[in-house]
């Protein structure tokens, strides 16, 4: 029987082509940037118009735009109507971030007074200090601004109450939102949380689960709410569950045992928490997307009795995936024990029917195992070796993300590449008559995968710590595998519209994972891209082995590898829209007057070099109390340089008692100078029975521990600050000890500062995110001495000697 005709087999190839396509692109809606959308309906545009305003300056808790972005707000939520309120006061998080947010509240009435409330929850500070934040959370908070004014121009009245909080301090540790859930009254009432967020400036928007208990109930009003791009699936949920979290919701969750879902988006994470992150940069049809969210969400639970607080047991969960068409499909977690012997048992027995009908011979079913294993070997190893081998490059090492300007064609490159080795190893063993056998070796290794995460073990799974039920979904490409494989076994020449019809599943299940998880967990994991497209590879063999021309197919993915490689390359330099990242930092000691330049980079620029100089010194000795940063990042270079004449760091001690062998300190930390965040350290062999930090206690992180117990290293805490106030402290200690207090107070205004003569950034570098930067940093020690003297006296605080013990 003469093989599939070459017009048949293109078509078909480009199907395929361009369903991966779409498996990508269907995930957002278009954007009608229009200005005549009704004002019923939510607005593209109209939101657009508040990220503009939001984020037209950094607005971090202490900046001067911080207070011009609350009242923006306020105003905006007082046009439509509704009494606006404030929250403010001091929270410290359970990391030692302490500041004073002021969230905002609104709340829309709804017609039963008892019912539990919904709240709308995003964020309005931005991260210190060069981050505009119109992602970061600009995006969530014109997402809620333009929803709930469609939403009251309806002039429908919801059953439940919905409470509007957009929170301040989220990006310093939480705080506004631990100090809406532990300290306002309406937190009581909290039935449900839809939460918007942000880690980039595009791409598709995720929705997380966020449960003390299992998703089921969540998942299933979710769906019956019938958002129209739902981009949710069961493994992020499983891994959401095993890793820290670190959102707004996250505290409802844990402080409130109130239930919620986020929505985020993560392209383009390169923009996260930088001066990129910018009005015109945010994605249009990624806003657009949280909109679409937003909207039927809204309205679904906005009329939904959430009594028991959309809870359900721990365990019971839904596997959930989104498809085309279907839009969701979903089922229950206690049907993975079942749906993983059934399809075992049918694979076993697809394998014995194939061979007795001679369709599936041992030699090329074992056979069949060196392309699919050799391809992915060869593709794992050359994307994790090949990245290993150019991150260390001066283009990659300074950009903290752990996601490149250009990863998106690195990533290309490392998918294409694993398709051309597919391409080439199964040329190598094509025969017409062996299709079936050479599609059992993808299929085996993709049972095994379900097996090992997904089968349940009494709580767990067969592999302690790696129970992933929420990846029961890889069943379905299994099952409709399964079915291709009966196909080949029964038919030399199979339908290609069945065929393509049965691939649905695995595109849509594994191509949004290819770039999704490099994007998300950075990087160091692109071999994931090189897997998966080679898993995808073997399980579309069915198809793509009825394909005569693999060596032609081979040759022209090579090319393109090429060609993403070139792009990746020719990207691989900075530029105004690819700016360098680059720190500075003025360090200066007023214990011994002295001072340094200091840098965070480990690839000196120019810029750089014309305080640090040609050859710095390692600053090591700046490490020994490591500033608070996002991933524990530490001083790289440092340089002497001229003490100037800067106010002194002033500590003014209040109170001195001891009683029962406990000694109370409390002292005032002020500068007349401004001060944007205070860093404050001690010996962590220094034990304190109880602190208070302007005049908040700082409760022990759990029995027997004690204040500050949990502290890494010789951090006490990071003190964000607002208007210049000073910080108090109040410490209990053992009155036979004498602690060393070490003081850093931080201003952000290093460049601003005639006396230090820097030159403005160039305009293809930016300031490095996640560190403290463009900084004056002044250091004070303060020892708690059995002399220490007492309030009014002359001399009310001694300083430590340098290196003092």
């Amino acid at each position: 029987m003469r093989p599939k005709s070459h017009i048949s087999s293109a078509a078909s190839f480009l199907v395929l082509i361009v369903m991966i396509w779409y498996a990508f692109h269907s995930q957002t809606p278009s954007s009608d940037l229009k200005d005549h959308v009704p004002e019923t309906k939510w607005s593209t545009a109209r939101a657009l118009d508040h990220v503009k305003a939001i984020s037209l300056q950094p607005h971090y808790i202490g900046s001067d735009a911080h207070n011009d972005v609350k009242k923006y707000i306020e105003t905006e939520l007082k046009k439509m109507g509704l009494d606006v309120t404030t929250q403010k006061g001091y929270d410290i998080s359970w990391n030692g971030n302490m500041s004073q947010p002021e969230n905002i509240l609104a709340r829309i009435k709804g017609s039963e007074s008892g019912n539990k409330a919904l709240v709308l929850l995003t964020h309005y500070d931005s991260d210190p200090h060069s981050s505009k934040g119109a992602s970061d959370a600009g995006s969530g908070v014109a997402t809620i601004l333009e929803g709930v004014r469609a939403y009251l121009a309806v002039n429908k009245v919801p059953k439940n109450d919905i409470i509007i909080c957009i929170t301040d301090g989220e990006e310093l540790g939480l705080n506004g939102a631990s100090l809406f859930v532990n300290k306002h009254p309406w937190a009581k009432n909290v039935g449900f949380v839809l939460n918007f967020e942000a880690r980039g400036s595009g791409g598709p928007s995720y929705v997380l689960v966020e449960t003390n208990g299992g998703n089921r109930k969540i998942m299933e009003e979710f769906m019956a709410a019938g958002t129209d791009y739902p981009v949710a699936n069961s493994l992020a949920y499983s891994i959401y569950k095993m890793i820290p979290n670190d959102t707004d919701l996250t505290i409802f969750r844990q402080d409130g045992d109130i239930n919620g879902l986020n929505f985020a988006f993560i392209g383009d994470h390169y923009d996260y928490h930088t001066e990129l992150d910018s009005y015109e940069r945010l994605d249009r049809n990624t806003l657009a997307h949280q909109g679409s969210y937003l909207m039927p969400l809204l309205n679904h639970f906005g009329n939904l009795d959430m009594t028991d607080r959309v809870m359900v047991a721990q365990g019971d969960d839904l596997v959930y995936f989104p498809l085309p068409l279907v839009k969701m499909v979903s089922f229950p977690f206690s049907w993975l024990a079942a749906m993983i012997i059934v399809s075992g048992v049918l694979l076993l027995f697809l394998i014995i029917l194939g061979i007795r009908k001679r369709r599936i011979t041992a030699k090329y079913l074992f056979g069949g195992f060196i392309p699919f294993l050799g391809s992915l070997i060869i593709g794992f190893l050359l994307s994790k070796y090949g990245w290993e081998a150019i991150q260390t490059g001066e283009f990659y090492i300074d950009q903290l993300h752990g996601f490149p300007y250009n990863g998106y064609w690195l990533l290309a490159a490392s998918a294409f590449a694993a398709v051309t080795i597919c391409f080439f190893l199964y040329h190598k063993f094509y025969h017409r008559d062996r299709i079936a056998s050479l599609s059992v070796a993808p299929l085996i290794l993709l049972w095994i995968i379900s097996v090992a995460i997904a089968f349940p073990v009494g709580d767990g799974g067969l592999i302690p710590d790696v129970y992933l039920g929420g990846a029961g979904f890889f069943l379905i490409p299994l099952f409709a595998g399964l079915i291709m494989l009966w196909l080949n076994i029964y038919h030399k020449r199979p339908s290609y519209v069945l065929l393509l019809l049965l691939a649905v599943p695995a595109i849509f299940v594994f191509a949004p994972f290819i770039k999704a998880f490099p994007v998300a967990l950075g990087m160091s994991i692109l071999f994931v891209a090189a897997v998966l497209s080679t898993l995808l590879f073997g399980l579309l063999v069915p198809i793509l082995g009825h394909y005569r021309k693999k060596g032609l197919l081979s040759f022209a993915s090579l090319l393109v590898t090429i060609t993403c490689l070139c792009f990746a390359f020719a990207k691989a330099e900075f530029s105004q829209t690819q700016p360098k990242p680059t720190s500075l930092i003025y360090v200066q000691n007023q214990d011994d007057q002295t001072a340094q330049w200091a840098t965070y980079d480990r690839a000196l620029s120019d810029w750089t070099k014309e305080k640090l100089g040609e050859k710095p010194q390692l600053a090591k000795e700046l490490n020994a109390n490591s500033i608070d940063s996002k991933y524990g990042t530490g001083f790289t270079y440092a340089a002497k340089t001229i003490y100037q004449d800067l106010p002194e760091v002033a500590l003014e001690l209040v109170a001195d008692a001891t009683v029962n062998d406990l000694r109370t300190v409390k002292f005032k930390v002020s500068s007349e100078s401004d001060v944007h965040r205070y860093e404050v350290f001690a010996d962590s062999k220094y034990v304190f029975e109880k602190a208070m930090v302007n005049g908040l206690e700082i409760e022990p992180s759990g029995k027997p521990k004690k204040p500050f117990a949990n502290r890494w290293g010789n951090r006490f805490l990071s003190y964000y600050v607002k208007n210049n106030a000073p910080l108090e402290m109040e410490l209990t200690f053992d009155a036979a000890t004498e602690p060393e207090i070490i003081i850093y107070a931080a201003s952000f205004d290093l460049l601003e500062q005639e006396q230090f003569n820097v030159s403005q950034r160039p305009l293809d570098h930016m300031s490095m995110p996640f560190v403290l930067n463009d900084a004056v940093l002044r250091k004070r020690t303060v020892k708690l001495s059995k002399d220490f003297r007492q309030p009014n006296d002359e001399v009310t605080y001694e300083l430590a000697e340098p290196n003092a013990e």
